[in-house]
């Protein structure tokens, strides 16, 4: 699995050099790695499976294999959480446009 510390470049490595790997096709290798990221709209990140937490879609999608994890990821805000879970080599995107309740 590509590490998502290191972005692109581990998508690139992993999935479009080696995966889907086509010998002059390299867009369709991306298309086909573009394809496979939108699993991520199924469940979510557990600090004790993977040092990462949150969800990549709404609740309400969450079990839907569908675009949702696309979708959120344009039409919401989001920032960068250092350390999670107080671990320094696991940072993520967090969601930072909604405002707290209370």
């Amino acid at each position: 699995m590509p590490n998502p510390e290191e972005g692109c470049w581990a998508l690139k490595d992993i999935m479009v050099d080696h995966i889907y790997y086509e010998k002059h096709d390299w867009r369709r290798a991306w298309r086909m790695t573009t394809a496979i990221s939108g699993a991520h709209t199924l469940g979510q990140a557990k600090v004790e499976n993977s040092g990462y937490n949150g969800l990549w879609s709404s609740p309400s999608d969450q079990g839907k294999f569908n675009n949702g994890y696309y979708k959120n990821m344009l039409k919401h805000g989001w920032g960068v959480e250092r350390s999670v879970a107080g671990n320094d080599d696991k940072n993520q995107w967090k969601r930072i446009d909604m405002i707290p309740c209370g």
